[in-house]
Order: structure tokens, then C-alpha cells, then sequence
């Protein structure tokens, strides 16, 4: 009979320590996801995202075709003009090509 007890206390025990492991993983669970929840409530917003609606972003200012001469591509001696990017984020100028 005095086995019967130990197998008995045992199984006890046992669900004893499964209870004390689920309440621990719940717990920390819910203190990651809170915690996940406040750094990204605190990140900065994206730099390319408009600042409200109804706004529209304008692309960098590139060459005017009146600045140049007839017969002129605008190519320089390089034969392309690289712009600078007006907004982090952007992809870069690319080059203009002079037709034939």
C-alpha cells in the first residue's frame, strides 16, 4: 500500500510542477508581447510615409530641358546626369541616355 501512496503523491507532484510551468509561460508570454507592444508603439514612423492624408511627396528636382541647347542631350561630357535623391529611401537617379 505504501507504493500505491508514492505513485499517487507522485502523479500529484507531477501536476503540481506542469501547473507552476504553464502560470510561468503565460506570464512571460504576456510580459514579451507588452513588452513587443511598447517598442513598437515607441519606434519613429518610416521616413518615405506621407505626414497625413491627402498629402502627396514631391520627387528631387532634376534638370529642366529649357536650361539646355538644340541638338543637346544633357549628357555633359559623361553622356549621364546623376540627380541627388531628395528622400532617404528612394532609388537613385538614373542616367539619361542621348538619342540618336
Amino acid at each position: 500500500m505504501n507504493q500505491q501512496q508514492d505513485l499517487a503523491s507522485a502523479v500529484v507532484e507531477r501536476d503540481r510542477t506542469r501547473s507552476r510551468m504553464r502560470l510561468v509561460t503565460v506570464t512571460v508570454g504576456a510580459a514579451s508581447l507588452a513588452t513587443a507592444g511598447v517598442v513598437a508603439y515607441n519606434l519613429p514612423a518610416p521616413a518615405n510615409t506621407a505626414a497625413g492624408s491627402g498629402t502627396t511627396t514631391t520627387p528631387a528636382a532634376q534638370p529642366s530641358a529649357a536650361n539646355q541647347e538644340p541638338g543637346d542631350d544633357g549628357g555633359g561630357e559623361g553622356g549621364a546626369i546623376t540627380a541627388p535623391s531628395g528622400t532617404f529611401g528612394q532609388d537613385p537617379a538614373q542616367a539619361v541616355s542621348g538619342g540618336s
